[in-house]
C-alpha cells in the first residue's frame, strides 16, 4: 500500500508504528540524517538491541536487531523483513539515485506487509506500476503562510534558512551568530557526530536558528516555524537551475510541526517569493510524475562486457526511462581497463565483489578517476 501527502501529515511516523507490530521490518530513507532521526526514535520505543542502523557512513547493528533504519542503497539484501517501507517515493524520479528508488519498489517486498511513503504527485504513475495498490492520502496538520521577505537581523526565533552552496552557509551562520547569538548548520558534508550535535543544540533549544541545504526538505523533523529561502536556484553536480516548484513546497513544508502552523518567505538576496509559487505552496498542490527512472538489476557476472550490455537493457514499460551511465558504471568502465583488475576479474566471483566496490559513493565529490583508484585499492 501507499501513504501520500504533503509535508508534516506524519507519514513516517504511521510507517513504523505499523513496522513495530511484526517480528522483522526494514525502512529505506533518502538521507542518512533521517535514518538515524528515525533510528534514534525507535531505539527509544523498543530499546537500543533491537534496532539497527546501516547508511553508507554509520553501521550499529546488534546481534538481537530486529527493525533496520537504512538509506535505500544501504538495505541489507540477503535478509526476508515481515515489513518493508520505503520512504519518499517521489525521488524514483530523481535523476542521480531514481532508479535505486524504482529498483526496491518492484523488487522488494515485506512478507507481510509493504508500504510506501511520499508525495502524492507519485500517485498516478504508482497505479501504473501496481493497478491494485491501495492508497491512503493524509493531510497536512497544520497551515503554511508566506511571511514576505526578512533581513537576517530581523529573523524570528526558530528560523532556518536554506542555502545553497558551503560558502553561503558559512556567511550566513557567520552573520545570524554575530547578530543573535548562536546558530546550528546541517549539511551532509558534516562528519555523522558533528550533524547529530547540531541537529541536537536546534532541538533542545540552545540554539533558536539554523542554517541549512535543501537536504532538511527530506523530512527531517525539526521543530521550525519559519523557512526562509536565500536562494531558489541550486547547483545540482551539473549545472546551475530553478528549484521546482515541487521542491520549493517540500522545503517549505518543514516549517510548522506537527498542530503548529508553519511560515515560509525569503531573506539575504533573495527579495521576494513571486505569487504562484506562493500560491502553490500554500495550496499543497504537486506537480504528477510522469516517469520513473529505471536500470536493469537482473544481472550476469560471466565477463565485464556481459555486465555492461546488461546495464544497457531497456526498460519494457513506456513510464520507466534508462538510467545511463551512473556512477558505479562510470567507476566500473574506469577499472575494468586497469591490467591488474583485469588478472583478477577473470572470475566471476571476483567480478561480483568489483561491481559491488563500485557501489560505494564519493563523497568528497572527487573527480572519477580519483575516486576509482581509491575503489581499487579496496577491491
Amino acid at each position: 500500500s501507499a501513504i501520500l501527502g504533503p509535508t508534516n501529515t506524519g507519514k513516517t511516523f504511521f510507517a513504523i508504528k505499523k513496522m513495530l507490530n511484526y517480528e522483522t521490518g526494514v525502512i529505506g530513507f533518502p538521507l542518512r540524517l533521517l535514518a538515524r532521526e528515525n533510528y534514534e526514535y525507535t531505539k527509544r520505543i523498543v530499546g537500543e538491541s533491537k534496532v539497527a542502523l546501516i547508511t553508507g557512513e554509520e553501521k550499529i547493528i546488534p546481534k538481537e536487531a530486529k527493525y533496520f533504519f537504512c538509506t535505500v542503497e544501504s538495505i541489507p539484501q540477503n535478509y526476508n523483513y515481515d515489513f518493508v517501507g520505503i520512504d519518499e517515493i517521489q525521488l524514483a524520479s530523481d535523476f542521480e539515485r531514481g532508479y535505486i528508488f524504482t529498483d526496491k519498489l518492484l523488487n522488494m517486498s515485506g512478507k507481510k506487509e509493504t508500504i510506501l511513503m511520499g508525495s502524492i504527485s507519485a500517485e498516478l504513475i504508482l497505479k501504473k506500476i501496481y493497478p491494485d495498490i491501495k492508497i491512503l492520502k493524509k493531510k497536512r496538520l497544520s497551515k503554511l503562510t508566506y511571511s514576505g521577505y526578512k533581513n537576517i537581523a530581523r529573523l524570528p526565533k526558530r528560523s532556518a534558512v536554506i542555502a545553497f552552496s558551503q560558502m553561503d552557509i558559512y556567511q550566513f551562520a557567520t552573520r545570524i551568530k554575530q547578530i543573535h547569538g548562536g546558530v546550528s548548520i546541517v549539511m551532509g558534508a558534516l562528519s555523522p557526530e558533528v550533524r547529530n550535535a547540531q541537529v541536537k543544540l536546534f532541538e533542545d533549544g540552545k540554539v533558536d536558528y539554523i542554517v541549512a541545504t535543501d537536504a532538511i526538505g527530506l523530512g527531517l523533523n525539526l521543530n521550525i516555524k519559519y523557512v526562509f529561502f536565500s536562494c531558489l536556484t541550486k547547483f545540482d553536480g551539473y549545472s546551475k537551475r530553478k528549484l521546482l516548484n515541487d521542491e520549493l513546497a517540500q522545503i517549505a513544508g518543514r516549517a510548522g510541526r506537527y498542530l503548529n502552523d508553519g511560515f515560509f518567505g525569503a531573506t539575504g538576496d533573495q527579495k521576494l517569493i513571486n505569487n504562484e509559487i506562493v500560491k502553490f505552496v500554500e495550496n499543497y498542490n504537486f506537480s504528477e510524475i510522469k516517469s520513473f527512472y529505471w536500470r536493469n538489476s537482473n544481472i550476469d557476472f560471466k565477463n565485464p562486457k556481459n555486465l555492461i550490455k546488461n546495464l544497457s537493457k531497456k526498460p519494457d514499460q513506456h513510464f520507466l526511462k534508462l538510467k545511463r551511465n551512473a556512477s558505479d558504471e562510470r567507476y566500473f568502465k574506469i577499472l575494468i581497463k586497469d591490467n591488474e583488475v583485469k588478472k583478477e576479474i577473470k572470475i566471476s566471483k571476483n567480478l561480483k565483489k568489483l561491481w559491488e566496490v563500485c557501489g560505494i559513493p564519493d563523497y568528497s565529490k572527487n573527480l572519477d578517476e580519483y575516486h576509482s583508484s581509491f575503489l581499487k585499492i579496496v577491491f
